[in-house]
């Protein structure tokens, strides 16, 4: 889909689902747990509780380490309270299979394939200030893909009192736009035959630097499959002293 379609799409989308985000006045008004969008993985305990309604959050870190699966993971939560998602994806690499494997109901998702930055704001900004979405990602994609964080900058004042979330998901930290990071990164690899099948990764939490016991551990055991969780380093190194 076009980023011009995005308006009539969403005039679709509400018209056969009606509002199943909540008010974007009452979004500033209540409390974060009752807005937040949990995994219901430890990712939750480094995040505060998810991604809540009316707020960005980042998910950065190198190409193939784990963002999207979590990012699934989000977006699965999203439909599952009853709100669709809005998945902004300018470099067109979406995989709709990895995306069913994380739970994920292909009908509740509207993939945007915005061509340039200024597209993707602009589709991000309608779709926050849509009251159809309990969820908006944008996907920046690989950085030579030339689109990044710091574009995004005109999408952040529609985040504030809106109904749904905003997802960044990119391999670079902005440099210009403040927004809370998660960050990602591997801390083993899986080898068989001189070839990476499987890797462990960890994602730090936004609050500045997450010492490494407060960090969410996950593993990938396959190329293509869904993450599995494995706990913070904290509860599995006392788990292993006890």
């Amino acid at each position: 889909m076009g980023s011009t379609g995005l308006a009539r799409a969403i005039a679709r989308i509400e018209g056969r689902y009606g509002t199943h985000a909540l008010a974007r006045g009452g979004a500033s008004e209540r409390h974060r747990d009752e807005l937040a969008l949990p995994t219901g993985t430890s990712l939750d305990l480094v995040t505060g509780g998810g991604l809540a309604a009316g707020e960005p959050l980042a998910f950065v870190g190198p190409t193939s380490v784990g963002k999207l699966s979590l990012a699934f993971r989000v977006v699965a939560t999203a439909q599952r309270t009853g709100g669709m998602v809005a998945w902004i994806d300018p470099s067109a690499s979406l995989d709709p299979l990895a995306a069913v494997r994380s739970g994920v109901d292909l009908e509740r998702l509207v993939v945007v394939r915005a061509r340039s930055a200024g597209a993707a704001a602009l589709a991000a900004s309608a779709s926050l200030r849509s009251e159809g979405f309990r969820l908006v990602v944008v996907d920046t994609g690989p950085a030579f893909a030339g689109i990044g964080s710091d574009e995004l900058a005109p999408v952040l004042p529609s985040v504030r009192g809106s109904p749904a979330a905003l997802l960044v998901v990119s391999e670079d930290r902005g440099r210009r736009v403040a927004i809370p990071t998660c960050t990602f990164e591997r801390v083993s690899w899986e080898r068989r035959f001189e070839r990476t099948v499987g890797w462990t990764f960890e994602v730090g939490g936004p609050r500045g630097h997450s010492p490494l016991d407060k960090r969410a551990l996950f593993a990938v055991p396959a190329l293509g499959a869904a993450a599995t969780d494995l706990g913070r380093r904290a509860g599995l190194a006392e788990a292993a002293a006890s």
